[in-house]
């Protein structure tokens, strides 16, 4: 089975998943727990960095498109 990213609740000290894991009851799994409040705080803070680069560098897209091709060559 593959690796799964899942969100989950806290409830009386047992981690409850938001949706089912598609797994046999007794199976043992590895976690690793990131407070969502820090995970979400992370990702607004890299968002906005990135929309100040965004800015700060825009990306001219005037030029000549590029082929398939032409983005495919191999040297």
């Amino acid at each position: 089975m593959m690796s799964q990213v899942i969100t989950a609740t806290v409830v009386n000290g047992v981690l409850k998943p938001e949706q089912d894991l598609g797994l046999p009851s007794g199976t043992k799994v590895r976690l690793v727990v990131d407070p969502w409040d820090e995970v979400r705080a992370h990702h607004e803070e890299a968002f906005g960095e990135l929309d100040r680069l965004c800015d700060e560098f825009p990306i001219a897209s005037q030029g000549r498109r590029l082929t398939r091709d032409e983005l495919h060559e191999r040297h």
